[in-house]
């Protein structure tokens, strides 16, 4: 498809678009004047204004919104000639051997993936600055060889001038799935905007895929068909270990405040240490087709790699060595990028990061069941040596019941070993006389000092029995192990649920106004606004539920977080109103209620009211 043609598609479709929109509002004007001439003005004029916030509104609405939007890449850090000479050596000879102009700048960016832009002029056709965006993992992992198929391929965009209308296919996709946001899923002129929207996406999603071939058959004429195939299997290998590596490694940690002080830097050793499982996905990448989709906007990779080694092969000598030789020094890179691109955290050495990330998984799990625990017996249990104190004064069964309520009271009492033994050992860590060994292969365990294996299952089954907490107490004090250290901590906003559920302005908490959120963990309090500000309170709102960070939120002078597993009981105290007490686990009374100028947002009275019954129940 030529470049003409291209263009004269994606201008007639962003087109086709607003002429729908006209179209609607003139047929739905003339429906709008006769209703009135059969009728009352008055129902014409309604069904007028219905017509206009349905059609010239929305779409209006919608465009504002495309236009503003900004359209730059990924986050990353520049790499420039001095620091990655070799980098931009390549990407020169590259733009050269396809036919392209190269990019003015490169920039390294936290992804499995390779990107160009083009900041063109006059709907693309005025060329403009252009951008190539490579990712940190590409650079550490694949061979230079396969890194200049990956970088030919992006390059191959360039040359076909793919990346000139982008600015156009991106908006008018914007502008699309803004206007049908907006409207709803109840609007008529929603229906058949939603309809437009499937064609262009047909359309454009076709384009795309004879775009992505264009791009692979130009970057095998100067990498190679070996290289080229490789390359494309290879990138879908790291997409998915990269994920796992982030979502198990990473993760978790960051949801505990933590980062190790080179991210990037863990992700090679992950993959040499788990060389036969990355092996397998290898494997399954080959044998597991995916099958052609009409919607997506690549074509299979059993397709692309069949394409590329259909090709003439390369007059170009084949490089070797690994692609991080051509930065100069690639892991200071990656910590650059790192500051940029992850949010801020508490940085530590890779071993203290996955000690800390395993003792607050430890401590996660203590606080639940000391806060159950809590619940069990009506007063706070801060730490297992008052769990030693309750078992010891025969309250075994009260606090063995909430955690085994489908067993036998017999049963229960025999399984309260492994929970207690669970704080036992955070005990143990935080006194000092336990320390976490850890692998890239498999799960952490506990040390002893010695370097044995932690056991304290003798000492916790001792302590399930009132006629023996004694004895469990002495020999966990001849281990070292004090039971006071295992103490509750109170649960911070973290960010593994980031989104609020629900939210009252100018709510009334303890009796001041307040702006009330209802998370997924918990009810974030924030210090509410003056009684003339009622309406920036409301803009205020919308936009916390829009794209609100609860955990940033959190960080607030004067905002206050209570977490669900803190609440022992919440009691509606009138039904004409919105009207709760709420009581903590520590004995501190809380009570919510509307206000006068309170408004609720996304439904917030009955998610308040099903988060409670969760949290109580």
């Amino acid at each position: 498809m030529t470049v003409a043609v291209r263009a004269f598609l994606s201008l007639i479709m962003l087109a086709g678009f607003y002429v729908l929109a006209l179209v609607q509002f003139a047929a739905g004007l003339a429906l709008a004047i006769w209703v009135a001439s059969v009728t009352t003005g008055f129902i014409g004029v309604k069904l007028g204004v219905a017509v206009f916030v349905a059609n010239v509104w929305a779409v209006g609405y919608g465009s504002w919104k495309a236009l503003r939007a900004d359209g730059a890449g990924p986050q990353g850090i520049p790499l420039t000639p001095h620091n990655a000479p070799g980098l931009w050596q390549t990407v020169r000879e590259l733009a050269a051997a396809v036919g392209t102009r190269a990019p003015d700048e490169i920039h390294l960016v936290p992804e499995v993936n390779a990107a160009v832009s083009e900041r063109a002029h006059l709907m693309g056709l005025i060329g403009g600055r252009r951008h190539l965006y490579v990712g940190m993992p590409l650079l550490q992992t694949l061979t230079v060889a396969q890194l200049r198929f990956v970088l030919a391929h992006e390059l191959g965009h360039y040359s076909g001038s793919h990346t000139r209308f982008a600015g156009i296919s991106y908006r008018g996709r914007l502008a699309l799935a803004r206007t049908i946001g907006h409207l709803g899923t109840s609007n008529v002129a929603g229906w058949v905007f939603r309809a437009y929207a499937a064609l262009f996406l047909l359309v454009h999603n076709a384009v795309s895929r004879r775009q992505e071939l264009e791009a692979d058959l130009a970057a095998v004429r100067v990498a190679g068909r070996l290289p080229a195939a490789s390359a494309l299997r290879e990138v879908e290998v790291l997409d998915q270990v990269f994920g796992f590596y982030l979502g198990t490694v990473v993760r978790p940690g960051l949801d505990a405040g933590y980062l190790p002080d080179d991210v990037f830097g863990g992700f090679p050793p992950l993959l040499r240490a788990r060389a036969e499982e990355v092996s397998a996905v290898r494997a399954r990448l080959v044998t597991a087709a995916r099958p052609h989709d009409r919607w997506d906007t690549h074509p299979p990779l059993a397709a692309r790699v069949e394409a590329v080694m259909a090709a003439p092969e390369s007059s170009f000598a084949a490089a070797a060595g690994p692609a991080a030789v051509l930065v100069a020094d690639l892991a200071a890179a990656g910590r650059a990028l790192q500051a940029v691109a992850l949010p801020a955290a508490m940085v530590l050495p890779w071993d203290e990061f996955r000690a800390a990330v395993q003792t607050s998984d430890l401590q996660e799990q203590s606080d639940t069941m000391l806060r159950a625990f809590s619940r069990a017996v009506g007063r706070p249990v801060p730490d297992v040596g008052a769990v030693l104190d309750l078992v010891a004064a025969g309250r075994l069964d009260d606090l063995a019941g909430p955690l085994f309520p489908d067993a036998t009271r017999r049963e229960a009492r025999t399984r309260f070993a492994a929970p207690l033994e669970t704080l036992l050992r955070l005990a143990a860590v935080r006194s000092g006389v336990a320390r976490w060994q850890v692998s890239w292969t498999a799960s952490a365990f506990l040390v002893d000092l010695s370097g044995a294996r932690l056991d304290l299952s003798q000492p916790a089954g001792l302590a399930c029995d009132p006629a023996t907490v004694a004895l469990a107490r002495q020999q966990l004090h001849a281990r070292g192990v004090d039971v006071t250290t295992a103490r509750h901590v109170r649960q911070r906003v973290g960010t593994e649920h980031a989104g609020i559920l629900a939210g009252i302005t100018t709510a009334i908490v303890d009796g001041s106004r307040a702006d009330l959120l209802i998370l997924s963990q918990g009810l974030l309090v924030m210090p509410g606004m003056p009684r003339y500000k009622t309406g920036m309170a409301r803009y205020r709102m919308r936009r916390w539920l829009a794209d609100g960070n609860p955990r940033e939120l959190a960080t607030t002078p004067g905002a206050r977080f209570i977490p669900y597993e803190e609440i022992t009981a919440a009691v509606r105290t009138t039904k004409l109103r919105f009207h709760w007490q709420l009581t903590l686990h520590d004995g501190t009374l809380v009570e919510v209620r509307n206000g006068p100028q309170s408004e609720e947002h996304a439904d917030a009275e009955s998610v308040f009211t099903k988060s409670m019954h969760d949290a109580t129940t």
